[in-house]
C-alpha cells in the first residue's frame, strides 16, 4: 500500500496511516490472524518494505531475497497499484518485466488467473515494444511505453478486477504461507 493511499484505506489523516505502516514493518508472523482479510496484504507489503533503507536503494535486493511466497504477493500487490493508478504504460515505465513477470506468477499463485492473463499479455505487448529497432534510448522507449497499446488491456483489468477478491486470495494463500510472512516471534 503506497504512502498517499490512506485516502481510499478509511484512514482519517496521512499521521494514523503511517503509524499503521510503521506498525506493520515490524510485523510479527503470530500477529497474521489478527489481521483484518482487507488489510493484511497492507500489513505484509508493509512489512517487505520496511526491511528497505530508507532511500530504497535496495528495493531489487530485498525483493530478490524474499521467499516465493513473499514475493508472489508483493510483486501482485505492487504492480497492481501500478496498474490501477496509471495502467499498464505506468507500470512498465516505473517497473522491470521481472517484478511484472513476478506479479503475474503472484496472480496465478492465489488463484486471480483473469488479472494474470490480462497482466501476461501485457507483458507480450511491452516485449514486441522493446524489440523495435530504435527503442533503445530513453526517448524511444518513453514514446513506445506511453503509446495507446495497452489501453484495451488496461479497460479489462479495470473492469476484471476487484479488491475484495484480490484481498479475499492474498489472505488465503498468506495464510496457507503463514510461516513465510512476519518475523519471527
Amino acid at each position: 500500500m503506497g504512502k498517499l493511499e490512506f485516502f481510499s484505506g478509511g484512514y482519517v489523516d496521512a499521521e494514523s496511516f503511517m503509524a499503521e505502516q510503521k506498525a506493520y514493518a515490524k510485523l510479527k508472523n503470530s500477529e497474521l490472524d489478527s489481521i483484518p482479510k482487507n488489510k493484511l496484504v497492507g500489513a505484509v507489503t508493509a512489512w517487505v518494505e520496511g526491511k528497505f533503507n530508507e532511500n530504497w536503494s535496495d528495493m531489487c535486493e530485498v525483493i530478490n531475497g524474499l521467499s516465493t511466497p513473499c514475493l508472489y504477493v508483493y510483486c501482485a500487490d505492487y504492480i497492481t497499484r501500478e496498474i490501477m493508478n496509471g495502467g499498464f504504460s505506468q507500470l512498465f515505465f516505473n517497473l522491470s518485466r521481472d517484478y511484472v513477470g513476478a506479479g503475474v506468477s503472484g496472480f496465478r499463485a492465489i488463484g486471480y488467473n483473469e488479472a494474470a492473463d490480462i497482466a501476461e499479455r501485457a507483458l507480450k505487448i511491452n516485449e514486441e515494444n522493446c524489440k523495435k529497432p530504435g527503442n533503445y534510448d530513453i526517448a524511444a522507449f518513453v514514446e513506445s511505453e506511453y503509446d495507446d497499446s495497452y489501453d484495451e488491456l488496461d479497460n479489462e483489468f479495470y473492469n476484471i478486477f476487484s479488491d475484495e477478491r484480490f484481498f479475499s486470495l492474498t489472505y488465503d494463500y498468506i495464510m496457507l504461507h503463514k510461516k513465510y510472512f512476519g518475523n519471527e516471534g
